[in-house]
Protein backbone atom coordinates (compact mmCIF):
# COMPACT_ATOMS: atom_id res chain seq x y z
CA UNK A 1 0.00 0.00 0.00
CA UNK A 2 2.84 2.42 0.85
CA UNK A 3 4.68 1.62 -2.37
CA UNK A 4 1.59 2.36 -4.43
CA UNK A 5 1.15 5.67 -2.66
CA UNK A 6 4.78 6.64 -3.44
CA UNK A 7 4.82 5.14 -6.93
CA UNK A 8 5.57 8.44 -8.68
CA UNK A 9 8.52 9.10 -6.36
CA UNK A 10 9.92 5.60 -6.82
CA UNK A 11 10.17 5.96 -10.59
CA UNK A 12 11.25 9.61 -10.77
CA UNK A 13 14.78 8.61 -11.84
CA UNK A 14 13.34 7.42 -15.17
CA UNK A 15 12.23 10.92 -16.21
CA UNK A 16 14.65 13.17 -14.28
CA UNK A 17 18.13 13.37 -15.84
CA UNK A 18 19.59 14.88 -12.65
CA UNK A 19 19.06 11.62 -10.75
CA UNK A 20 21.75 9.01 -11.51
CA UNK A 21 20.57 5.56 -12.54
CA UNK A 22 22.93 3.82 -10.15
CA UNK A 23 24.00 4.33 -6.56
CA UNK A 24 27.69 3.79 -7.31
CA UNK A 25 28.64 7.17 -5.85
CA UNK A 26 27.04 6.30 -2.52
CA UNK A 27 28.65 2.86 -2.53
CA UNK A 28 32.08 4.35 -3.22
CA UNK A 29 31.62 6.82 -0.36
CA UNK A 30 30.87 3.95 2.05
CA UNK A 31 33.64 1.65 0.82
CA UNK A 32 36.38 3.09 3.07
CA UNK A 33 34.21 2.72 6.15
CA UNK A 34 33.25 -0.86 5.30
CA UNK A 35 36.85 -1.89 4.61
CA UNK A 36 38.09 -0.24 7.82
CA UNK A 37 35.40 -1.92 9.89
CA UNK A 38 36.11 -5.31 8.29
CA UNK A 39 39.87 -5.00 8.76
CA UNK A 40 39.73 -3.79 12.35
CA UNK A 41 36.91 -6.11 13.51
CA UNK A 42 35.00 -3.17 14.94
CA UNK A 43 35.86 -0.97 17.88
CA UNK A 44 35.73 -1.70 21.59
CA UNK A 45 34.67 1.71 22.86
CA UNK A 46 32.27 4.53 22.18
CA UNK A 47 35.21 6.93 21.81
CA UNK A 48 36.78 4.66 19.22
CA UNK A 49 33.56 4.65 17.21
CA UNK A 50 33.30 8.45 17.43
CA UNK A 51 36.91 8.74 16.22
CA UNK A 52 36.24 6.47 13.26
CA UNK A 53 33.07 8.36 12.29
CA UNK A 54 34.78 11.73 12.45
CA UNK A 55 37.91 10.72 10.57
CA UNK A 56 35.92 9.06 7.80
CA UNK A 57 33.63 12.09 7.57
CA UNK A 58 36.66 14.36 7.25
CA UNK A 59 38.23 12.13 4.58
CA UNK A 60 35.06 11.89 2.48
CA UNK A 61 34.36 15.62 2.77
CA UNK A 62 37.93 16.44 1.74
CA UNK A 63 37.71 14.09 -1.26
CA UNK A 64 34.45 15.66 -2.43
CA UNK A 65 35.97 19.13 -2.12
CA UNK A 66 39.09 18.06 -4.04
CA UNK A 67 41.35 18.61 -1.02
CA UNK A 68 44.02 16.46 0.58
CA UNK A 69 42.58 14.85 3.75
CA UNK A 70 46.01 14.57 5.39
CA UNK A 71 46.79 18.26 4.92
CA UNK A 72 43.39 19.26 6.29
CA UNK A 73 43.83 16.94 9.31
CA UNK A 74 47.33 18.34 9.92
CA UNK A 75 45.91 21.87 9.88
CA UNK A 76 43.19 20.86 12.36
CA UNK A 77 45.70 19.23 14.73
CA UNK A 78 47.96 22.28 14.45
CA UNK A 79 45.00 24.55 15.29
CA UNK A 80 44.22 22.40 18.35
CA UNK A 81 47.82 22.58 19.57
CA UNK A 82 48.00 26.33 18.99
CA UNK A 83 44.48 26.83 20.42
CA UNK A 84 43.27 28.69 17.33
CA UNK A 85 40.14 28.28 15.19
CA UNK A 86 39.82 25.18 13.06
CA UNK A 87 40.44 25.66 9.35
CA UNK A 88 37.08 25.39 7.59
CA UNK A 89 37.14 25.25 3.78
CA UNK A 90 35.35 28.14 2.10
CA UNK A 91 33.19 25.64 0.17
CA UNK A 92 31.60 24.54 3.44
CA UNK A 93 30.91 28.12 4.53
CA UNK A 94 28.94 29.00 1.39
CA UNK A 95 25.70 27.32 2.51
CA UNK A 96 25.86 28.04 6.24
CA UNK A 97 27.50 30.66 8.44
CA UNK A 98 30.91 29.60 9.77
CA UNK A 99 32.31 30.69 13.07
Amino acid sequence: EWLIKDDEMLWRFMSDDDIPLTNNEAERALRGYVLWRKGSYGVCSHRGELFRQRILSLVETAKRLGRCPQEWLRAIVKACIEKTDYPIPAELCASSPCR
